[in-house]
C-alpha cells in the first residue's frame, strides 16, 4: 500500500488487522490446517504421478487454488463480521476508480494534474485537480447501490469546497508571485461523482444547494465542458508542488484521522 492510499483504503487495512488480532488463534489453526493440506497433496502427487513437467505444473497449480481458497474464505469471514469494511472498501473503489478517469484526463490535457488523499483537521479531500481552463476541482468520490442519501453527500461536496477554498487560500496566497495569483483567482468547483449501481441513473447537470452530481463513466465529459479561470502550465506546475509538500506535512493514519 502507497503511503498516500485513499482514506478508505487505510482504514480498511486498519480494520482488517484489528480483526486478524481478535481471531489470531482461527487463523493460526487455518494456516496449520492449510499447511497439513498443502503437505498431503504434494505428498500424494509425487507419490502417484510418474515423474515429468506436467506433474510440476499440476502440483503448483493446485497449491495456488488452494491458497486461493483460503484468502477468500479469510477475506469473506473478515466482510461478513465487520460491517464497516464493506464500506470501507466501497469507498476505495470510488476513490481509486475517479483516480482512473483524472489519469485519463491528463492524457486528454483536460487538467494539468492533480492530488489525491489531502489530510485536513477538519476531514479530508479525495481529489484536487487543477484543470487547464476551468479552475481547481475539488471532487468527493463515492460509492452507491442507491441515491437515497443524495442530500447527506451534497452537505459532504460542500464541506468539501470549503475546505478546498481554505487549502487554496493557504497555499496560493497573491502576493507570493504572479502565478500564484493568478491561480488564486480561480474558482473551486466541488463536484460528486457517483460511482456503483446508481451512477448511470444520475441525471445529467444534477444538482442539490449548487452542488453538481455526475456520474462517474461522465466524468471526463464533464471536466472537459467546464470553463472559468485558464490555468497556464507554470501556476499548476507550482500549485501542485505545493499541495503535495503541504499533504506530506499534513498527513496522518488512517487511525487518526478525526
Amino acid at each position: 500500500m502507497t503511503r498516500f492510499a485513499p482514506y478508505p483504503r487505510r482504514a480498511y487495512s486498519n480494520l482488517f488487522k484489528a480483526w486478524a488480532r481478535r481471531n489470531k488463534k482461527s487463523l493460526a489453526l487455518l494456516t496449520f490446517g492449510l499447511l497439513v493440506l498443502l503437505a498431503f497433496e504434494t505428498a500424494v502427487i509425487l507419490t502417484l504421478f510418474p515423474d515429468g513437467r506436467f506433474q510440476w505444473w499440476f502440483l503448483g497449480g493446485l497449491q495456488a487454488a488452494l491458497i486461493a481458497t483460503a484468502l477468500h474464505f479469510v477475506n469473506a469471514a473478515f466482510l461478513a463480521h465487520e460491517r464497516q469494511a464493506i464500506w470501507q472498501l466501497r469507498g476505495a473503489w470510488g476513490e481509486e476508480a475517479t483516480r482512473d478517469e483524472l489519469r485519463r484526463a491528463k492524457k486528454k490535457r483536460l487538467i494539468w494534474g492533480w492530488v489525491d488523499s489531502i489530510n485536513l483537521q477538519a476531514g479530508d479531500l479525495d481529489h484536487l485537480a487543477l484543470t487547464r481552463s476551468g479552475g481547481i476541482v475539488a471532487i468527493d468520490s463515492k460509492w452507491r447501490s442507491d441515491g437515497a442519501d443524495t442530500t447527506e453527500m451534497a452537505r459532504s461536496a460542500a464541506r468539501v469546497k470549503l475546505r478546498a477554498d481554505a487549502v487554496t487560500r493557504s497555499l496560493l496566497k497573491p502576493e507570493r508571485g504572479a502565478h500564484r495569483a493568478r491561480l488564486h483567482s480561480a474558482a473551486v468547483t466541488p463536484l460528486i461523482v457517483i460511482w456503483g449501481p446508481v451512477q448511470d441513473h444520475v441525471p445529467e447537470s444534477f444538482q442539490i444547494d449548487g452542488i453538481e452530481f455526475v456520474g462517474g463513466r461522465r466524468l471526463l465529459d464533464r471536466l472537459a465542458t467546464l470553463t472559468g479561470e485558464p490555468v497556464d502550465r507554470d501556476a499548476a506546475a507550482d500549485a501542485l508542488t505545493r499541495l503535495k509538500d503541504f499533504r506530506a506535512n499534513t498527513w496522518a493514519p488512517a487511525s487518526n484521522r478525526s
